[in-house]
């Protein structure tokens, strides 16, 4: 299997996470592949959302199990074709995340019946990931879960929690040219919000591993010459092991005054860096990239967060690449050979016998 025409391919359907016809599509045309190399294939939907499950057996449940999503973010129409610049690719996905696809997929036909692994591949990682949370809900599991979506040689073994919040304050309307006579929302919001901000350290280069707050959206007022009785705005908190979301939702209500609701959640990641297996997992990828591996968490989020529940070890891997979301999205050609030998390699069982890092 060609896992740079593959790429192509499935870029070439354009499957931005809201267009779910598209994004079908792109299932469909990998499951095609999948099953014209002899792998077991499973299509399961949400609503009108299909998610695909590929292994060397027939099983939910084997050894290794990868993640990577079909999904990609909205782009301007020229880059869904891949250019090539010398060593590399470009093109929405190259790196976010249907290269990781396409490899996966190489690797798992290569190696066919000698492999214990599958994989899933969600379709709405880019808006939550509901769809791998539902693959979880049905039985898939791994006794390692690898989630192809991260960055090039490189283990993360930790991402950070998230609590989408919404602050809400009340004032009294008035007309704004006598402004004593009523209370403005937008004051107290921001007075409010200040205080949130006080919470939560200073964030610096090289220490970046706690909680974080960041106010992006902000609604308040309907006419000019009015003071506004409601304000709002939405917080962003990102979290780590260190803190209790709990604990630090009654603490955040306490300081600001504000009524505070929590919209959306997602846990923490969390694996031990020096765990057996994934030691063994920087052995493996030190070996055959014949680079040096590092080690680090991420602020960010990935489909990581859903399969806390199981209580396995899992990582976060992906090719060598950058640009994600940009115009200059890419992915490394050499990179992409040498992850596809690594994933089969490791599909194959050389975790088992691999020398730790």
């Amino acid at each position: 299997m060609d896992a740079v025409r593959l790429m192509t391919e499935l870029m070439a359907l354009r499957p931005v996470t809201a267009d779910v016809a598209r994004v079908n599509r792109a299932v469909d045309l990998l499951a095609r592949e999948l099953r014209a190399a002899k792998l077991f294939v499973k299509i399961e939907q949400t609503g009108r959302r299909k998610v695909l499950y590929a292994a060397t057996s027939r099983t939910k449940t084997p050894a290794l199990l990868f993640n990577a999503h079909l999904d990609v973010v909205p782009a301007e129409d020229e880059l869904f074709q891949t250019r090539r610049r010398g060593a590399w690719l470009y093109g929405r996905g190259t790196h976010d995340c249907l290269g990781n696809c396409a490899v996966i997929a190489a690797a798992l036909a290569g190696a066919g019946a000698r492999g214990n692994a599958g994989a899933i591949f969600s379709t709405d990682e880019e808006t939550g990931g509901e769809t791998t949370a539902h693959m979880v809900s049905l039985g898939y599991r791994g006794a390692l879960v690898l989630i192809m979506d991260g960055e090039g040689y490189a283990v993360k073994t930790a991402q950070k929690g998230i609590l989408a919040l919404r602050l809400l304050a009340r004032g009294r309307a008035c007309h704004s040219s006598t402004p004593w006579r009523g209370r403005n929302a937008i004051d107290r919001l921001i007075a409010g919000y200040l205080k949130i901000k006080e919470e939560f350290p200073a964030v610096r280069a090289g220490d970046e591993w706690h909680a974080t707050a960041s106010g992006n959206v902000i609604r308040a007022g309907t006419v000019f010459n009015r003071v506004p009785d409601t304000a709002e705005m939405t917080l962003d908190v990102r979290y780590t092991e260190k803190e209790k979301p709990g604990e630090l939702l009654r603490r955040l209500r306490r300081r600001s005054g504000l009524q505070i609701t929590q919209v959306t959640a997602s846990p923490v990641v969390y694996c031990d860096a020096e765990h057996p297996v994934l030691l063994n997992l920087r052995g493996c990828m030190r070996n055959r990239l014949r680079r040096k591996i590092t080690l680090g968490k991420m602020n960010g989020a990935t489909d990581a967060r859903h399969f806390v529940a199981l209580g396995v070890p899992q990582a976060i891997l992906g090719l060598p690449g950058g640009g994600a979301h940009g115009r200059n999205e890419r992915v490394q050609l050499a990179g992409m050979a040498r992850y596809e030998a690594l994933l089969q390699e490791l599909a194959m069982g050389a975790l088992a016998t691999a020398d730790p890092a």
